[in-house]
């Protein structure tokens, strides 16, 4: 099976890949392993939620806390695990969270794949927002860290 942390991180100058790990409405968390080169199961979520849009990770980064770098994939169609897009970057939540003790970044990229027919035109995720807010930035390929996992 492909290993889809390996994946290169860029389709070209303006797009990302970006690999689906949990689609939109699941009940649970889904993760990639590469020992097992297969989508297994992370956790459920609490009765009654869903994830609103496709979660899952830009291949071939890595995050402060040693994971790709994540994704939320905005866009209405339906998708599965291991699905591949090519995505335009449209903003970062800066995220700062604590494990075991200590505090990390933990950022999530937001995407909108280059097929999108309705979030197509979405260059800017503060565009969605109600109001101005510190904690989103827009991104650009300069502020992307990449980084080969082995």
């Amino acid at each position: 099976m492909t290993n889809y942390f390996k994946l290169p991180t860029w389709a070209d100058k303006d797009h990302v890949h970006a690999v689906v790990e949990t689609p939109r409405g699941s009940r649970v968390k889904l993760e990639f392993d590469p020992k097992l080169g297969a989508f297994t199961l992370a956790k459920p979520l609490f009765a009654g939620l869903t994830y609103p849009y496709d979660w899952g990770f830009i291949p071939s980064t890595q995050a402060d806390d040693g994971d790709p770098l994540d994704v939320l994939i905005i866009h209405d169609a339906a998708t599965y695990p291991g699905l591949v897009l090519r995505c335009t970057p449209v903003g970062v939540l800066e995220v700062e969270q604590s494990s075991k003790g200590k505090r990390e970044r933990n950022d999530r990229v937001f995407v909108v794949p280059d097929r999108s027919p309705f979030e197509g035109d979405l260059q800017d995720i503060r565009r969605c927002l109600p109001g101005p807010s510190r904690s989103w930035r827009n991104s650009s390929r300069r502020q992307m860290r990449s980084k080969r996992r082995h």
